[in-house]
């Protein structure tokens, strides 16, 4: 599978503004399968490995039981008085919290501890540890006792052989606190609590004795806090009773003594006294504004005015009322009588007379009612003065009645104050003295713990599977981390695309075999063997790398010893020697190896022609053994082969040669150990670069390549040389066997 992220995204926006997605960065996904292929057998083993491990650690591990106990908790307290129950949320969290760390105590592992008596169980058990057989494992720890046991002073080993129940006893509460588990106690009032030990029947005698060594622990808890409640409560109670009879005797005291009563009940008369004033004092100060409005009526009046007649006490006046109804009829008759007799008859006269006289009378009372009013006006202003000063008598009374009666304040607060202190306290006691009886634990056992049947751990499926999914990983991880740190070259393509050149093909690798042919002579051997067509095809890339002019002379290097390069130069020497006269030139001076692997007779070469030290006709020229190339070796090995290979001798000699032969093959020395390869490069048409599957460095053969293309020298191709075609598969399913005809390539060394 191939995943491919764009690098670049779309830039433009509009009609014509769209911009491909030119560069693209393939994840290939498959690559990571096919690594995990190749090392499928070394994966396998360390899997099938961890899973042994893992199962011997599953095996050999002392199986160990947890029993647990269920118990339901409740945050409040159980109390007499209902309204005491409540706890807020914040507290239930502290509770349960508070309850796991008692649960987890020593003190209540050192009660399971006695309960039980298991410091004799301890004891009984050490006995007959001791009067069994010894086994390996008993040996392992004797030895062990006695290494430790030189580091020690002699009271510790006294100490150590002969611990007291004290001791005894710590180190089984220690075991139990270590081996207690508490969970719940956060979405309910339900709390599990566990207890794991080898002895199943042990960890449920252990974990149900803790339980009720806890409820009884809290009703202790509770009760002893009651009673020492009540105690202190009983000790104030009595004091206070006696502070309050003391506070009663000196107000009595007092009282007596000065002969007054209780400031309560002198408030109450001054406070009767001066409500019966103020709502007096509201009573006359409405008349005084009542007879206030009258009289300023009154005063705005003249004296003998008919305007008297309408003011509003005048008209609410039976007299003036009758008065006016009198003078009205005689004024009437005046009137008639006018108009009948004239003014000065005796009738008129005496009607007129009449008339007067109720006139008169009628502005007398009208008179006497005005008095009246400016007498009432003149009455309420003195009944307010006179409250007034009631009132702020009264005030200035009780104000000296308080200056006068603060001691007595003072010792009926006193009196009072240890009269609620008191009557508290009593209430409290009584509380107490209820609660002490009340029993009840907030605490209650839902489930006792049962003896378990089946140990919890060691999981042993579980530890082989994670034993599997370890080594699995493991040997995944390990195999990519080894892929990724290999930094040679597997497949042509990786070649390709290193060194940035192309790759002209692939040499297979060959197995040395008993009777079996070497590599150096394996075209010469079957020329249609697998081998053979591996270099034919090589041969085939190197001609038709220029069709029009191909390279005539050619160069194998590469970039350190033993990658293969005279292995491919014989081999490709022997492919062109079927197209025409070809010569195969060892230029390696240095390392000369052609004349030993083709066991070629003659200690005579190209060293010693260049030299002068032998011509053509003292065998300098060598043939292979089909007779289809000609070969001249290194000859005598030269003291300094790079002065030799830069002659104008050399040169002259190798155009010399391009004159005899089709084709020339030479064999060159390693391009980074020295320069040979460099001054060569140039010399000849073309370089063949061999780079050795699984061996050649990436960053030396970059080295060695940009190091001959600085020099302009024409690298043809490379050549990847000793690969395994069934390996390659791995790397991509392009790569394809070269098995054929019935033949098995073999790996060479």
């Amino acid at each position: 599978m191939n995943v491919a992220v764009a690098k670049n995204s779309q830039a433009g926006q509009g009609l014509n503004s769209y911009q491909d997605f030119d560069q693209w960065e393939v994840i290939d996904l498959s690559q990571y399968w096919r690594t995990i292929k190749r090392a499928k057998w070394g994966i396998i083993w360390i899997t099938l490995c961890c899973l042994i491990i893992g199962g011997l650690i599953a095996s050999s591990t002392v199986p160990i039981y947890r029993a647990t106990t269920t118990i339901i908790a409740e945050p409040q307290q159980p109390n007499a008085d209902p309204s005491k129950q409540y706890i807020t949320s914040h507290l239930v969290s502290l509770f349960y919290k508070t309850q796991y760390k008692i649960i987890q105590s020593r003190k209540l592992a050192a009660s399971v501890v006695n309960k039980l008596n298991l410091i004799e169980e301890y004891k009984i058990q050490q006995v007959s540890l001791a009067t069994e057989k010894p086994g390996f494992s008993d040996h392992i720890n004797d030895i062990k006792t006695e290494l430790s046991a030189l580091f020690v002073s002699g009271e510790e080993k006294v100490k150590q052989a002969a611990p007291t129940d004290a001791e005894i006893g710590l180190m089984l509460a220690s075991d139990i606190q270590d081996n207690i588990e508490v969970s719940g106690g956060k979405q309910s009032q339900i709390i599990d609590i566990s207890y794991t030990d080898d002895n199943p029947q042990q960890a449920a005698k252990i974990i149900n004795a803790l339980s009720d060594v806890y409820i009884q622990f809290g009703l202790e808890s509770r009760l002893s806090e009651v009673k020492n409640t009540q105690s202190w409560l009983s000790e104030q109670y009595i004091q206070l009773r006696t502070q309050l009879r003391d506070s009663e005797k000196r107000l009595s005291g007092f009282r007596n003594q000065q002969g007054m009563v209780d400031t309560a009940q002198q408030k109450r008369m001054a406070n009767t006294q001066l409500q019966t004033l103020n709502s007096e004092l509201i009573r006359v100060q409405t008349q005084l504004s009542s007879a206030e409005e009258q009289f300023l009526v009154v005063q705005g009046v003249k004296a003998n005015s008919k305007s008297l007649y309408s003011i509003g006490p005048v008209l609410q006046n039976r007299a003036t009322n009758d008065m006016v109804k009198v003078e009205a009829r005689l004024s009437l008759r005046v009137n008639e009588l006018d108009k009948r007799y004239g003014e000065k008859h005796p009738k008129m006269i005496a009607a007129r007379s009449e008339l007067n006289s109720a006139q008169n009378a009628l502005e007398a009372e009208v008179y006497k009612v005005v008095q009246n009013i400016e007498k009432n006006y003149r009455l309420a202003k003195v009944q307010v003065k006179n409250i007034n000063a009631l009132i702020a008598q009264n005030t200035n009374s009780i104000q000296s009645l308080q200056g006068d009666n603060f001691a007595l304040v003072n010792l009926e607060r006193d009196v009072e104050n240890n009269r609620r202190v008191v009557e508290s306290f009593q209430s409290r006691l009584m509380e107490a003295n209820v609660g002490s009886e009340f029993t009840v634990s907030n605490v209650q056992i839902i489930d006792h713990a049962t003896v378990p049947k089946a140990p919890f751990k060691p999981n042993i499926t579980l530890i082989i599977v994670f034993a599997g999914i370890f080594g699995l990983g493991f040997s995944v991880v390990l195999a990519l981390l080894r892929e990724a740190m290999d930094n040679t070259f597997k497949t042509p393509d990786a070649v390709e695309e290193k060194l940035a050149l192309s790759t002209l093909g692939i040499t297979p690798i060959v197995k040395k075999q008993k009777n079996s042919t070497i590599a150096e002579k394996q075209y010469l051997a079957d020329p249609g063997s697998p081998f053979a067509e591996s270099i034919n095809t090589i041969r085939t890339g190197l001609l038709f790398a220029n069709i029009d002019n191909p390279p005539k002379t050619l160069l194998v290097t590469s970039s350190t010893g033993s990658e293969g390069k005279s292995t491919l130069a014989i081999n490709l020497a022997a492919a062109f020697g079927q197209r025409g006269k070809t010569l195969l030139l060892e230029v390696d001076l240095r390392n000369p190896s052609i004349a030993n692997t083709l066991q070629l007779q003659g200690k005579l070469g190209l060293t010693d022609l260049v030299m002068d030290s032998a011509t053509a006709a003292d065998n300098v020229f060598k043939t292979d053994i089909n007779g289809q190339f000609s070969i001249i070796t290194c000859g005598t090995v030269p003291c300094n082969p790079l002065e030799l290979l830069s002659s104008q001798k050399f040169d002259k000699i190798l155009a010399s040669l391009k004159t005899h032969f089709d084709y020339i093959v030479l064999d060159g020395p390693p391009t980074l150990p020295s320069s040979d390869s460099c001054i060569l490069a140039n010399k000849v048409d073309g370089v063949i670069f061999a780079v050795k599957a699984q061996s050649s460095k990436i960053k030396v053969a970059k080295e060695a390549v940009t190091r001959l293309q600085k020099l302009n020298a024409n690298v043809v191709g490379t050549v990847l040389t000793s690969a395994a075609p069934h390996k390659m598969g791995y790397y991509g399913d392009h790569y394809y066997s070269v098995e054929h005809n019935g033949d098995k390539p073999a790996a060479q060394n």
